[in-house]
């Protein structure tokens, strides 16, 4: 009987720790620095490469000279993108997982986002593809993402494909 006794108490503590443990409030779950509202903010350096190497070397190798070369590759950059391209531009990122890009007000795609390794790559799937950026920078009000397109083609229409890889670095603040 003493032995009973001993053990009750023991019991009943043990019951109570668990019982207003559980009762605890619940830690929110941390919620990523990539939530909310980012506005275009810059885009830095456009990089185009021509089967592996620089624009201005490709055409070089062409036949033009190293200042031709240099004002044409700028003259072909300036034609691709410019800010004005982006202005406008937002990225609306959800705790739900799902992200919105708005431009000038209108949706223009939607669909789900995950960040992969480390918060250093953003993956976005909308109903017709798939996209990886590699995040440059996430802080709680700045965030750079590097866009790479590659493409082969006869872009030159001289009878073989070259392939033409593109990396443009965009900025957005919250």
């Amino acid at each position: 009987m003493k032995n009973r006794s001993y053990f009750s108490p023991a019991i009943l503590l043990l019951a109570f720790i668990v019982f207003f443990s559980s009762c605890r409030d619940k830690e929110e779950p941390a919620i990523s620095p990539i939530v909310g509202t980012w506005n275009f903010s810059t885009f830095e350096d456009l990089n185009i490469q021509i089967n592996g190497q620089p624009l201005e070397q490709f055409l070089v190798d062409e036949g033009l000279s190293p200042q031709e070369a240099q004002q044409t590759a700028n003259l072909i950059k300036n034609q691709l993108f410019s800010a004005a391209d982006f202005a406008g531009t937002v990225l609306i990122f959800k705790a739900d997982g799902t992200y919105e890009v708005t431009v000038n007000g209108t949706v223009d795609e939607s669909g789900t986002y995950e960040l992969r390794n480390g918060n250093t790559l953003l993956r976005l799937t909308s109903d017709s593809e798939t996209q990886e950026f590699q995040v440059k920078e996430l802080t709680t009000n700045r965030l750079t993402i590097l866009l790479e397109e590659e493409e082969s083609d006869d872009f030159f229409e001289e009878g073989s494909p070259v392939l033409v890889k593109l990396q443009l670095e965009l900025s957005f603040v919250k």
